[in-house]
C-alpha cells in the first residue's frame, strides 16, 4: 500500500447546501482530475466521484457539498467506458493502496497525462492560485482559452511537449513496502495494510504490486507473529528487496523477550532474508547477516547500498528509465557542472557525475549526505561533493560551489521546492530538470519558472506506482530565447 501526500485542508468550510447531501443523480463524466477523480461535465455544481472514467454514465450518491463542487459516492455504472476492467486483487474494496485498478494501465496513463496538461496550463493562466488546492473543473486552457503565460510553457496554444510516458509492468513492481499489525485479538493477529477511509487493519492474503520475494513472506509473517509470547510488543514490519537479498525490519514497541527474538531468528534463517529489529528509539540491531549491505543498481556500472530507513524510489524498473532520461534531457558533457537538488543519497547524483565535470548534490537530511558521499566513493567517482543544506532557507548564489554549476536537477518531496525555485533564475542554468511527485505543487513551482522567462521545453509522465492514483512527472526547462 502507498501512503500519498495530502494537501492540508482549509478549517474554514465552505458555505453548504445540505439539501443535495444524500441526493442520487446520474452524470456524464467529464474527465478525471490529477488525483484520479472523475469529474462531472453536465452538473452544477460539479460532482467528483472516485472509481469512475471519461465517458462514463453513472448514478452518484452526493456525499459532501462544498458550495461551488460537490463529492460523491459511485452508486451504480448505467454506461461502463471501454477501458474499464476487472480488479485483480480480491482486496481491492477494502484496501486503500490501489485505487485504479478498474482501469486499463495504457488508458489510465493517458488519462493522467490529460489531467496534469489541464492542470498545469490552469495554474499558466492563474499564477496565483494555489497549487495545494488549485480550482476545480474544466480550466479554460484545456477548452483552448489564449493566454501569454501558457505560451511559456509550449509552442503550440493548449498543448504541450508530451514525451513518451515511463512506465514498467502493471503488477509484481514494488521492491519496499510496510506491513502494521494489529494483536490486539492474539487468536486472529491481523498483518496487513489499513482498509480504505479507517484506520483499522485488515488480515493481507495478497499485494500483486509487490514483487514476489515480498509477496511470498506475508503469509509466513503472519504465522509467526501468532506464535509470539507477546506480539502486543510489534508496531510494524518493513520489507524490503534489493538486488542482492531481503531486508526484515521489525519495529518494536516494547523489548522482544529472547524467545521471541529467537522464533524471528529462525523464521529469517528459513526463508534467508536479513532480520533487523528496531526498537522505539530508533536502535537497531541486526539479529541476522549482520554483515550483509543491501544495494539495488542504478544503471549497468552503478549500484547503491541502501539502508532500512532510506528513500528508496519502489519501481526499479522505472527508476532505471527515469535517471536514463534526466541524462539524455540535461544534455550533458564533460564540462558541464551539475547541481543535484534534494539529491538523497545519490540515485541521480551518481549517473551524472560520470557524464559531466562536477557534481555538487545538496540534501537536508544529515544522514543522506553521508550515505550520497559513501556511495561516490563505493563506485570510485571523485568528483561528487555533498553538501547539507535546508533548501527551505539557503540561499543558493550564496554558495560559491553552487553559483557555478550551469544545469540544475530538483526532486523535491510532495510539498514542492517554492523557496528553491525562486532562485535557480539567478543562476541562471541552460537546463533545469524538475522530476515531481506531485503534479498539484511543480505546477504552481512551474508558473515560477515561466515568470523568469524559462520555457517549458518537454515533460513526461512516470508511472511510477501503477494501479494508484499517484502519478510522477519529469519536466525539462530552458531560457526562453532557446531552441534545440
Amino acid at each position: 500500500m502507498v501512503n500519498f501526500y495530502s494537501p492540508k485542508k482549509n478549517k474554514k468550510k465552505a458555505a453548504s447546501n445540505s439539501q443535495l447531501i444524500g441526493q442520487k443523480v446520474t452524470v456524464t463524466i467529464a474527465q478525471l482530475d490529477h488525483l484520479a477523480q472523475g469529474i462531472s461535465g453536465d452538473h452544477d455544481p460539479l460532482i467528483f466521484v472516485e472509481g469512475v472514467l471519461p465517458g462514463e454514465v453513472v448514478e452518484v450518491e452526493i456525499t459532501e457539498d462544498r458550495g461551488k463542487v460537490c463529492h460523491g459516492r459511485l452508486v451504480n455504472i448505467v454506461e461502463a467506458s471501454e477501458y474499464r476492467q476487472t480488479p485483480f486483487c480480491q482486496h481491492v474494496d477494502i484496501c486503500g493502496g490501489c485505487q485504479t485498478q478498474h482501469c486499463q494501465t495504457d488508458a489510465m496513463l493517458q488519462f493522467k497525462q490529460s489531467a496534469i496538461q489541464n492542470l498545469i496550463l490552469h495554474t499558466a493562466l492563474d499564477s496565483n492560485q494555489s497549487a495545494a488546492q488549485p480550482k476545480r473543473g474544466l480550466s479554460k486552457a484545456s477548452r483552448g482559452g489564449k493566454n501569454k503565460k501558457s505560451r511559456k510553457f509550449s509552442d503550440k496554444q493548449g498543448e504541450l511537449n508530451w514525451q513518451t510516458a515511463l512506465h514498467s509492468a502493471p503488477i509484481g513492481y514494488r521492491r519496499k513496502t510496510r506491513l502494521s499489525v494489529d494483536a490486539r485479538n492474539p487468536d486472529a493477529l491481523k498483518l496487513g495494510f489499513r482498509s480504505k477511509g479507517s484506520n483499522k487493519i485488515f488480515n493481507l492474503q495478497q499485494c500483486p504490486v509487490l514483487n514476489q520475494a515480498l509477496e511470498c513472506l506475508i503469509e509466513p509473517l503472519q504465522l509467526m507473529f501468532a506464535q509470539l509470547q507477546t506480539p502486543l510488543n510489534i508496531g510494524h514490519v518493513s520489507l524490503l528487496n534489493g538486488d542482492n537479498g531481503v531486508q526484515v525490519c521489525i519495529r518494536t514497541i516494547h523489548t522482544l523477550s529472547q524467545q521471541d527474538r529467537q522464533l524471528c531468528r529462525e523464521f529469517a534463517e528459513q526463508y534467508n532474508v536479513q532480520l533487523l529489529i528496531e526498537d522505539k528509539h530508533n536502535t537497531q540491531d541486526f539479529a541476522t547477516q549482520p554483515d550483509k549491505q543491501l544495494t539495488y543498481e542504478i544503471n549497468e556500472n552503478l549500484s547503491l547500498q541502501v539502508h532500512n530507513d532510506d528513500f528508496v524510489q519502489v519501481n526499479s524498473q522505472v527508476n532505471q528509465q527515469m535517471v536514463e532520461q534526466a541524462i539524455g534531457w540535461l544534455a550533458l558533457g564533460k564540462n558541464d557542472l551539475v547541481l543535484d537538488l534534494f539529491c538523497g543519497i545519490g540515485n541521480f547524483s551518481l549517473p551524472i557525475a560520470e557524464q559531466c565535470k562536477t557534481l555538487i548534490g545538496v540534501e537536508g537530511v544529515p544522514k543522506m549526505v553521508q550515505r550520497a558521499q559513501h556511495n561516490a566513493t563505493i563506485n570510485e567517482l571523485t568528483n561528487c561533493h555533498f553538501i547539507h543544506a535546508d533548501l527551505n532557507s539557503t540561499k543558493l548564489s550564496a554558495h560559491g560551489q553552487m553559483k557555478s554549476c550551469n544545469k540544475v536537477l530538483l526532486d523535491p518531496a510532495r510539498e514542492g521546492a517554492l523557496a528553491v525555485v525562486k532562485q535557480l533564475a539567478d543562476l541562471q542554468p541552460s537546463h533545469i530538470l524538475y522530476v515531481s511527485c506531485n503534479p498539484a505543487t511543480f505546477a504552481r513551482d512551474a508558473a515560477h519558472l515561466i515568470e523568469k522567462n524559462y520555457r517549458l521545453d518537454k515533460l513526461s509522465v512516470m508511472d511510477m506506482f501503477p494501479q494508484t492514483a499517484h502519478t510522477e512527472l519529469m519536466a525539462l526547462f530552458v531560457p526562453l530565447n532557446k531552441r534545440k
